[in-house]
């Protein structure tokens, strides 16, 4: 039984042929690696950690091969090319965005920027940590508003929630590890009202999957608000795990909080590699409809099961497995499967990251011969 309260369901049908057509020409064009078929302990299918297990597209990888040759430089051009990339593709002016290796420093220094005031962080939960374990490391305190019994952020509760004393507002959409949506346009109204308030962060590391019409990103808002911060990373669709390459979208002045005069820690492949990423809008296409196709090799399990489970918009499921997450991993792993942690209080529910297709019937095959 899927729990899927947006206002639709977001076209599949004529969309999907279209798109299993053009996925079936990206392929063509990229170096595929085979399917782990043969999973062991030691070399796992990978169904943890929401990566993208196709790797770097067949362009940025020969740019990044290149770009190894001189490795031993500064880069000093290399950003402001990626940097004029990402305005043209967001329309967004080139003075409003950052670079860094990951989104995590972006969210980590807002944190910091929070305990520089001396104020609390108000974060949903449960939700991505990287926020709210630094501010807790730095010694603040997380005020954590549970989601609502529909699994999704409740932006009422968030606002009853709220105090003086909260200085930064956190927010992953879509969320992690349960992948849900905030409706776009109650959230757009919640940043407008709360920016006035508090600084806003706003985490989309997974909003290239997305196709729900329900969801919009926030960074538009940037321009005009300078309270709020979106961030994005290559980490996911771009398969830039191990690389490292993050953005974040903020007024000027807002910036600062989260930046320095000049950043020389990017590495030139990884800058190179994304340049390359962000323009190969086939690869991207390709990656998403073998997400779809593996999310819904997953989804008709939990169909055959009759498990409550999230509507995804992201590469990873979550689904009430009926025994502890715990269980589900261990016997898992057996099989050479690698699947998602607890996540507290749900600890009955399984996140489960997509993988090639081959490789999530082979994870559905394992799992019906433990628990079917």
């Amino acid at each position: 039984m899927t729990l899927d309260l947006t206002r639709r369901e977001w076209l599949i049908g004529g969309t999907a042929i279209g798109a299993s057509l053009l996925a079936a020409n990206s392929a063509s064009a990229q170096t595929v690696p085979d399917a782990n078929l043969n999973p062991t302990q030691q070399n796992p299918i990978r169904a943890g950690f929401n990566e993208n297990v196709y790797g770097h597209s067949k362009k940025a990888k020969k740019v990044m091969l290149k770009a190894a040759e001189t490795a031993h430089l500064y880069d000093f051009f290399g950003q402001r090319t990626l940097n004029k990339v990402i305005s043209e593709m967001e329309n967004l002016p080139g003075s409003h965005i950052a670079i860094d290796n990951g989104s995590t420093p972006f969210l980590e220094k807002s944190a910091m920027a929070c305990a520089i005031q001396g104020g609390k962080v108000l974060a949903p939960a449960p939700t991505y940590g990287s926020v709210t374990g630094t501010a807790k490391m730095l010694g603040i305190e997380v005020v954590s508003v549970p989601v609502g019994e529909d699994m999704h952020i409740s932006l009422d509760a968030m606002r009853a929630a709220m105090t003086d004393e909260i200085k930064l507002i956190y927010l992953c959409n879509p969320n992690n590890p349960i992948p849900s949506i905030i409706e776009k346009n109650a959230l757009k109204d919640f940043c407008i009202e709360m920016s006035k308030r508090a600084l806003i962060v706003i985490d989309e590391a997974y909003y290239e999957y997305v196709s729900n019409p329900d969801f919009a990103s926030m960074k538009d808002l940037v321009t005009e608000h300078k309270n709020i911060i979106i961030c994005r990373t290559a980490s996911k669709i771009h398969g830039f795990a191990g690389v490292r390459i993050g953005f974040a979208f903020a007024h000027p002045d807002t910036m600062r909080l989260i930046t320095g005069p000049f950043n020389l820690s990017l590495s030139n492949v990884a800058v190179a590699g994304a340049v390359e990423s962000y323009q190969d809008t086939e690869y991207m296409n390709f990656i998403k409809q073998k997400n779809r196709e593996s999310m819904d090799i997953l989804e008709k399990m939990f169909e055959e099961f009759g498990y409550e489970y999230i509507k995804s918009n992201s590469n990873f499921a979550f689904f009430n497995a009926g025994r502890p997450s715990t269980e589900v991993a261990t016997a898992l792993r057996e099989h050479g499967i690698m699947s998602g942690r607890p996540f507290p209080p749900f600890t009955n529910w399984v996140r489960m990251s997509t993988v090639k297709p081959e490789e999530m019937q082979y994870v559905v095959d394992a799992y019906k011969k433990e628990f079917g």
